[in-house]
């Protein structure tokens, strides 16, 4: 059976007054695993084995997963595995594993449908190493594998009564609308119609963007606590923003109202994104900027990252990576013309990383 015919309306038989419906939902889980280690192998010939922490999805926690990272010789695979052994599906999967690039694109993707009752473990995925190393999967030192796995969990039958079948009650059937109603609100974020409120912002030139209240209230509480007072901004329709170049608050609005954010842009701002959403409190945002700076780290823009945060930065994870990162590639990091202009520009914040430098290798021999 097709998927479209799976998905069709199931209509009951003429002038029945009792009748079911089954479905099928497809619950759709991602798992991103990223190696360290990795960084610090003077051989690609002997890679270990690795499993992965479990993981599920919040709809059936009951069905936890593991990957097993496998070294084969000249070949390395990854296994699907559940934490009990010997296990057999009680439905069926799909799984995708792909590679991730410095770019987070998926690169030399593997797929597998797996049957109900398919025993565990079972191989997903299967690669040369010299393929891999060749693929510039390894971004300073770290490799990371995406992982999709969906799987299709049959819905409690429906069972409709007391009412001819040309009348049954549709009330209680959940539609999904979600890619329409977002293709409807990125119609209405690149046109602007009827809006309602004005935002200047003065970056290094003033730019005015156009919103609409109620759709920054409905999405940000820092929005709605604005409009529901007589403050000035609700007052005149007006909002100023200091100190944000119009690129990154072009961004924060459209996720504001789409959810996305463009993926080039991302790679270019991704620093001044996460301060806007930081201030904003769109914790989303926040948290893919931080996975997109860690994964895009390098020995040229990780002292920028140290720069633009702090001890107590909400980015907290980020910084504690920079560090990390610059403890284990400080050499390569000094040897940059920012870390020269740093010192001339900002002693003071070269010292302090310095100092937590310091910090990290004491604790380390500590612990050793």
């Amino acid at each position: 059976m097709s998927d479209q015919q799976a998905n069709k309306e199931i209509l009951p038989p003429p002038g029945s007054t009792v009748w079911c419906q089954t479905q099928t939902e497809v619950v759709q889980l991602k798992f991103e695993w990223t190696f360290q280690q990795f960084a610090f192998l003077k051989s690609f010939e002997n890679w270990g084995d690795y499993y992965s922490a479990e993981f599920f999805h919040e709809k059936t926690p009951e069905s936890k997963w593991t990957l097993h990272l496998i070294d084969q010789g000249s070949n390395m695979k990854v296994n699907l595995e559940r934490p009990y052994p010997n296990h057999q599906l009680d439905g069926s999967v799909r799984v995708t594993i792909a590679m991730s690039n410095k770019k987070r694109e998926k690169i030399l993707p593997q797929k597998h449908s797996l049957p109900r009752y398919t025993q565990l473990p079972f191989c997903v995925y299967q690669i040369e190493k010299k393929v891999l190393v060749e693929s510039e999967c390894f971004v300073n030192g770290k490799l990371t594998i995406d992982c999709e796995i969906e799987s299709f969990i049959p819905k409690r039958p429906v069972i409709l009564s007391g009412k001819p079948s040309t009348v049954a009650d549709f009330h209680e059937k959940r539609f999904n609308n979600t890619a329409q109603l977002i293709a409807q609100l990125e119609g209405l974020y690149e046109t602007m119609k009827f809006s309602d409120i004005t935002i200047n912002v003065h970056g290094q030139i003033l730019h005015q963007f156009k919103a609409h209240k109620n759709i920054l209230a409905a999405r940000r509480p820092f929005f709605a606590a604005m409009f529901e007072h007589p403050t000035k901004e609700n007052l005149t329709n007006q909002i100023e923003v200091e100190d944000v170049e119009p690129d990154v608050f072009n961004e924060i609005l459209r996720f504001i109202y789409t959810g996305k954010v463009s993926e080039s842009k991302m790679g270019k701002m991704c620093v001044g994104i996460l301060a806007v959403a930081d201030k904003y409190l769109l914790e989303q945002l926040k948290s893919e900027c931080e996975t997109q700076l860690i994964h895009r780290m390098s020995a040229e823009n990780c002292l920028e990252l140290l720069l633009n945060t702090h001890e107590h930065h909400p980015a907290f994870y980020l910084r504690k990576y920079a560090v990390e990162f610059f403890r284990q590639f400080s050499g390569e990091v000094m040897a940059t013309d920012g870390w020269e202009k740093a010192e001339q520009g900002h002693p003071e914040l070269c010292l302090t990383i310095l100092k937590e430098l310091v910090k990290s290798l004491v604790k380390i021999n500590f612990e050793c």
